[in-house]
């Protein structure tokens, strides 16, 4: 009977809350054993080996054995219970001072093994909030020192093993450490570092001396490089010289009377000396390379050389494959590599000054070929691909992510991920590339080219990396080049494809619900080398799933669902809805970018948050696209309002960058009445924009609500536009700007709602980036949404002091908001 109660108990131990929920009973059986034993009108069985007892010595022992064994059992469990009781709720804070291997912008885990394969590198960056820094480290492994822990057993498994070597930098703002290339004697690292003043450099990273020094000077701000060792490598940069000059232009034109503005961004005359503006002081980065003992400007027939994009350096340091402006557009382009649909802006036309192509440099000559004789295809209006070229190990062929090849017939041809074979002077298509519909909808096995290269360097095998809205989990593919000419499928794979040294592979595990982990395997056993994030074992992260849905028109959705971290069954609860994106493959507690969005901190504070995917599904650069958003949204809600989830009164939205304009959309049109949303630094589709930004935001504003905003277009501009229908607002609006520049861009609805006497909020964060790193910038934005739906939803204040004025303002908003309620209501009764 022991036995079978130790077995029961043992059923118990893994959900340590029954224990803790079991306290007081084995608290009563410790002392109070006489209760039992006088309960003789009720009989107690002990069945052992087949007989049965029921005598009241029999019946005190029983209760003796149990008593002692809960008891027992309830202080081995103790410190378990007292484990879980002390878990702190996830705040942002915790958010900030994560350590995660891939960028917060984005992008694959930078993860990269030396060309020999002897030693890995590895990549991380945390905030560290104490200090208002972005700190980046570069860990350098020994590749047989992983394999020696995944050749011993289990019993045998000793400490994980220890890098050889860890870069850190830090700055105010990340990436700190990015571009990582490995030298092609496995000596070493060059990547480009963040600098003073915001520049960036390239310098070297010596595995054998352990020292890091520059390639190349701080006053020069790097664009892109490349490099094979010390005596050849490239880089684009600006002409400190002109920069100089272009400075002193600057300045002298703030002391006179008058500046001419014509053709000139409004940004740089407003805020010339903003940070994230200054760029334009610069406006040409120039090619400059170091061949042996030789460091130069690389010119084209005395004429400096002004690349465009990554630069891929030949295996020999003498040659370059870039992209450079073709100088006039021929006339055949514009038949031949046709844009994805008829309607498109983005259709390449003769005499247009913006297509570009693949070209190969001679370094020391500066002479300039053209590899395919077309453009790439993101300048076509296929906008499908993020990496750049790159070159097999004998140098005699060339991948290219994106560009067209020409038919024998010279008919229209798609794009494609093709090879340049230098040795034969042919090219061949590896894969098709798709592009959008006419209705702006993305076809079937439509995807984004992350990454393409030759797999080893050999030249007879590619592999291709890339993203599959609306799962934006990367994936690899691999071909072989068949006899006949083809490209073959060999393989796919989760993630960037990295196996070296026999199967060794080194990956990171994480997951929706999974904070990041540095893992080694081979096809027998993987080990954990390094788990980055140890404080998370005393943080309460709360529950997340996989939540799908559909809309109206029967389109399928899917997000993420954080529950409160005390959630209970059968309550309704305030949802907060975020927007821009989901991933279930990643560990982004903030939902998906650190913008404005703080996912599992606000489902900490007691709210449900979804994070939607949004223009994956809906046709972008149409007139349907802000309606499209609208009917996701409000089918997501309604289906958790009809599961009993969500408090329908309780309902608030956060939009960022693109989402902006979907959630201006959302309180103008949709018949949700929200009661908080936010805005930060994003499209809004008003007239206000399109003015602000006349190179920029017309051709795409055109899409969106269908005309230009002049003649007759201007009655549908009334009818469509956010901005012209903000009497329909009537949440509280919290309007973020990122900058100076970026709050006059975002100006119109928090004037507009001002002005009607309506409760908005306007804060500008004091930065220059648009997906955040910077720590007390983060804690300002995300913790502020925090702070705004705690408000608004649930109706609480963070006692903290020095928000007190925060809360001074938004109780003025309350009345304000009250106010607008009752005059509605009175208006809804008279009518």
């Amino acid at each position: 009977m022991v036995g079978q109660m130790k077995k029961g108990l043992q059923m118990y131990r893994k959900p340590f809350h029954h224990f803790c929920s079991l306290q007081r009973l084995l608290r009563s059986l410790a002392i109070m054993p006489n209760r039992f034993s006088r309960a003789s009108n009720h009989k107690f069985l002990i069945r052992s080996q087949g007989s049965a007892v029921t005598n009241d010595q029999s019946r005190a022992t029983c209760f003796s054995y149990l008593a002692s064994i809960l008891v027992s059992s309830f202080f081995f469990a103790m410190p378990f219970c007292h484990a879980q009781q002390t878990k702190r709720p996830f705040t942002v804070a915790d958010d900030v001072g994560l350590t995660l291997f891939r960028p917060l912008s984005g992008g694959p885990p930078e993860l990269h093994f030396s060309p020999d394969g002897n030693y890995f590198s590895v990549w991380s960056e945390r905030g560290r909030l104490g200090l208002n820094q972005v700190e980046d480290s570069l860990r350098f492994y020994r590749s047989r020192d992983a394999e020696n822990v995944l050749g011993r057993s289990d019993s045998d498994r000793s400490q994980p093993p220890s890098p050889v070597w860890i870069v850190s930098r830090s700055d105010k703002e990340g990436p700190v450490i990015n571009d990582l290339r490995w030298l092609a004697n496995s000596s070493g690292v060059a990547f480009l570092e963040r600098a003073v003043g915001g520049n960036q450099h390239v310098v070297l990273a010596d595995l054998q001396s352990k020292t890091v020094e520059p390639l190349t000077s701080e006053s020069e701000n790097v664009q892109a490089f490349d490099v094979r060792d010390r005596q050849h490598y490239v880089f684009t940069a600006s002409d400190p010289v002109e920069r100089k000059r272009l400075l002193e232009k600057t300045q002298a034109e703030r002391q006179s009377p008058a500046i001419v503005g014509t053709a000139r961004p409004v940004s740089q005359l407003l805020f010339p000396s903003d940070s994230g503006i200054a760029a334009w002081l610069s406006p040409r980065s120039y090619l400059y390379a170091v061949v042996g003992d030789r460091s130069f400007q690389v010119k084209q027939d005395g004429v400096p050389i002004v690349p465009e994009g990554s630069l891929a350096l030949s295996p020999d340091g003498q040659s370059l494959v870039t992209t450079l402006t073709v100088p006039e557009v021929p006339p055949s382009w514009e038949t031949l590599y046709p844009p994805p649909n008829a309607s498109s802006p983005y259709r390449i036309s003769a005499g247009r000054d913006s297509a570009h192509q693949y070209v190969r440099i001679n370094l020391r000559r500066g002479s300039v070929q053209a590899l395919t004789d077309a453009p790439i295809s993101n300048g076509a209006g296929w906008a499908s691909v993020l990496g750049g070229p790159s070159w097999s190990s004998d140098g005699q062929a060339i991948v290219l992510p994106g560009t067209f090849l020409k038919s024998k017939e010279n008919a229209p041809s798609r794009p494609c991920v093709a090879v340049v074979d230098l040795r034969s002077n042919t090219n061949s298509c590896v894969e098709m590339l798709k592009g959008r519909t006419e209705t702006g909808d993305r076809p079937k096995g439509y995807h984004i080219v992350s990454d393409a290269r030759f797999a080893g360097g050999d030249k007879l095998r590619v592999t291709v990396s890339y993203y599959s809205p609306p799962d934006i989990s990367l994936r690899t593919t691999e071909y072989e080049l068949a006899p006949d000419g083809t490209w073959q499928v060999a393989g796919q794979s989760e993630g960037m494809l990295e196996v070296r040294r026999d199967g060794l592979e080194v990956t990171v595990k994480e997951g929706f619900n999974n904070p990041p982990l540095l893992v080694a395997k081979n096809r027998q056993v993987s080990r954990i080398i390094w788990d980055p994030n140890p404080q998370l074992k005393n943080v309460e992260l709360g529950d997340a799933s996989v939540f799908t849905w559909k809309d109206k028109t029967g389109r399928d959705w899917k997000g993420g669902l954080f529950k409160p971290s005390n959630y209970k069954q059968g309550q309704r609860y305030p949802l907060v809805i975020q927007t821009h994106g989901f991933t279930e493959s990643e560990f982004r507690p903030s939902g998906l970018f650190p913008t404005a969005f703080a996912a599992r901190a606000l489902a900490a504070a007691g709210m449900v948050v979804l994070q939607a995917v949004d223009d994956d599904g809906c046709p972008v650069g149409t007139i349907d696209e802000g309606q499209c958003a609208v009917s996701d949204y409000e089918a997501a809600a309604n289906q958790l309002v009809s599961q009993g989830l969500v408090d329908p009164e309780k309902i608030g939205i956060i939009g960022f960058s693109r989402t902006c304009f979907y959630v201006m959309e959302m309180l103008t049109t949709s018949s949700f009445r929200f009661k908080a949303a936010s805005v930060t630094d994003g499209v809004m589709g008003n007239y206000w924009q399109y003015i602000l930004q006349p190179e920029r935001i017309p051709t795409e504003a055109n899409m969106m609500i269908g005309v230009p905003p002049f003649g007759e277009g201007l009655q549908q501009w009334l009818k469509r536009s956010p901005g012209f229908n903000l009497d329909k607002v009537t949440a509280p609006l919290l309007v973020v700007g990122e900058g100076p520049y970026s709050l006059l861009f975002m100006w119109e609805a928090y004037a507009g709602l001002h002005y009607l006497r309506k409760p908005v909020e306007l804060v500008m964060l004091k930065t220059d980036e648009h997906v955040l790193t910077n720590p007390a910038v983060r804690m300002a934005s995300q913790g502020g949404s925090v702070d705004w739906f705690r408000f608004w939803l649930k109706d609480e204040e963070d006692s903290e002091l020095t928000k007190a004025e925060q809360y001074a303002r938004w109780r003025e908003l309350r009345k304000m908001q009250a106010e607008n309620d009752a005059k509605q209501k009175a208006a809804a009764t008279k009518n």
